[in-house]
């Protein structure tokens, strides 16, 4: 009696470390889980969130995921990303492309103060090792080119009229981040980040950009895909 209450024992203790150790296994198998698929998130994450602006991949393309947008500033404001570009020659809290028209009192191809389209400031970087041509910009689908008036030409944003210092209406040049204001041609360079800058459309078919929107913008570097991103305009990151 006493042999089968001691087997009896030793098979209930059995069972319990049995159980035990599954229960162990069970929460390690949870955790490795949890902590892979926080990896994964946190990868997909870093690929699909560009310093707080949503990158949309809609590509496999290897190059198109090699372009990365570092940094942008949308404000109406004097100051844009170091560059004295005086957007605030108007309070009405909207970026101004439409009501820039000269059939609107404005003046195609001007600085802001004298009632120019404003500007916009990117910056981007080529996390690949081959060079890129940035050939187009675009704003929820309004087109922008890159201004080749503007290689090698000095930028200045306080000319009365542009003649190659600065982008044209519609258009974008390219400068290095590193301060020099010599504006570049549309290569960029593998490793490379550049600072673009855009002036809006002054078209009557484009609306002025209210702030505080979310705005697509793609870059068109000569593939089937472009590069997508999603920003917030009247902000800077």
């Amino acid at each position: 009696m006493a042999r089968d209450n001691l087997k009896s024992n030793m098979g209930n203790l059995v069972s319990r470390r049995r159980r035990g150790v599954a229960e162990v296994i069970s929460s390690l198998l949870l955790v490795a889980i949890t902590v892979v698929g926080a990896i994964i998130l946190t990868n997909f994450l870093d690929e699909s969130f560009v310093s707080g602006s949503q990158a949309v991949a809609t590509s496999t393309d290897s190059t198109i995921k090699s372009i990365k947008l570092r940094a942008y500033d949308t404000r109406d404001g004097s100051d844009l990303f170091g560059y004295t570009l005086d957007n605030e020659h108007v309070t009405n809290k909207k970026l101004c492309r439409e009501s820039c028209n000269p059939a609107n009192g404005g003046s195609t191809n001007n600085i802001p103060a004298n009632n120019g389209s404003e500007f916009l400031v990117f910056q981007i970087e080529n996390r690949g090792v081959h060079p890129i041509f940035l050939k187009n910009m675009y704003l929820d689908k309004v087109n922008h080119r890159y201004d080749s008036a503007t290689a090698n030409v000095n930028f200045v944003a306080n000319a009365p009229l542009s003649g190659g210092v600065y982008p044209s209406d519609g258009t974008f040049s390219i400068l290095s981040d590193d301060g020099t204001p010599t504006q570049l041609d549309n290569q960029i360079v593998g490793g490379a980040t550049v600072n673009v800058i855009l002036k809006l459309h002054s078209d009557l078919n484009t609306p002025d950009i209210e702030l505080g929107k979310t705005m697509r913008v793609e870059l068109n570097i000569g593939k089937n895909s472009l590069a997508e991103f999603l920003i917030e305009t009247g902000d800077t990151l």
